[in-house]
């Protein structure tokens, strides 16, 4: 297979390219990750080599399956999005997917299905999934995109083949970026460290300024939780009141920071939350108050997705920092 597009994760292109090969591709694959890791992408390249007339050098880029599906054209390849703040599918649309399930291929072998599913799908579409990846039809492929597969119940993981996105190693990153977008060595690298590789997250930095917002505040904030009084830590996290986007990555990017300062503990040394000035400060706190972190970033990032009113969110927020760091 052709991995255009595509970059790292050597481990999960040697699958893919083993089902892909052995003719027996299974028929719900869940690829998951953080936003950025190439999930869609992914899902995007499977896709298409599953349509592609010339299976030998699939996808070829160049037949017309490929091209219209390149175009997002391809009457066998259906991509869709959940709805709502999560982004979750509904029973709605798990219907709508049975019922087009049942037809066969317009064209190629396949009908594949890209299902692009939020954080906290509920349990009713989910099951109503289930029952279709139990008995799918002979022609149908599920490709399931999320952040992490145990957001899913655990008898449609274990239906599924579940491969990992993980991103880039800094130095390719910083590579990629600078051969691709023209950035001078040390600021690629530097944009590298603050992703940690995840290349979609550089990519957004280098469009916009709101992530790196977010960042500055997500550091502000945790160098306020490691001081005494409460005062640091609120001035930073002001801006989040009046903008919930900018709150949503704040949340994001203080969950991968606190995960890095657990990992850091325990002798982890791949970091992931670009701040690792930030995450060493976390290392002196209590074993059980360090771990409680991503967990109230996870409650908070929820919360906000269920419009909770911004100004409370952020105020309980602080004190349940300030609580964990112990001051």
């Amino acid at each position: 297979m052709d991995f255009a597009g595509f970059l790292g994760n050597p481990g999960v292109k040697a699958a893919v390219q083993d089902a892909f090969s052995s003719g027996r591709f299974p028929h719900t694959l869940i690829l998951q990750g953080d936003p950025g890791t190439g999930r869609r992408t992914l899902a995007g390249v499977i896709a298409r080599a599953l349509v592609c007339q010339k299976r030998d050098k699939a996808p070829c880029g160049i037949c017309p399956a490929c091209i219209r599906a390149q175009a997002g054209s391809h009457p066998d390849i259906r991509v869709l999005e959940g709805k709502g703040p999560g982004g979750n599918l509904t029973v709605d649309m798990v219907k709508e997917i049975q019922e087009d399930a049942q037809r066969m291929p317009d064209e190629a072998d396949y009908s594949i299905y890209i299902l692009c599913l939020g954080d906290h799908t509920l349990e009713a579409p989910q099951n109503k999934l289930l029952k279709l990846i139990e008995e799918p039809p002979g022609s149908a492929v599920f490709l399931l995109v999320c952040r992490s597969a145990q957001t899913l119940l655990p008898t449609i993981r274990s239906r599924a083949q579940v491969l990992t996105l993980l991103p880039l190693g800094e130095e390719e990153a910083a590579r990629w970026v600078q051969a691709q977008k023209g950035i001078e060595e040390a600021a690629a690298r530097q944009l590298a460290l603050l992703c940690g590789g995840n290349l979609g997250r550089m990519l957004g930095e280098l469009e916009s300024g709101a992530q790196r917002q977010a960042m500055e505040v997500a550091r502000a904030m945790i160098r306020g939780m490691t001081v005494r009084g409460g005062h640091q830590l609120l001035r930073a996290a002001a801006p989040l009141q009046k903008d919930r986007a900018l709150f949503g990555e704040v949340l994001r990017r203080l969950g991968m920071i606190f995960r890095d300062a657990c990992a850091l503990r325990w002798g982890g040394k791949t970091l992931l939350g670009g701040a690792p000035e930030e995450a060493d400060l976390l290392g002196d706190l209590p074993q059980r108050q360090l771990l409680s972190l991503p967990e109230v970033a996870e409650k908070y990032r929820q919360g906000l997705e269920r419009n909770g009113n911004t100004t409370l969110l952020v105020a309980c927020l602080c004190a349940d920092l300030r609580a964990a760091a112990g001051r």
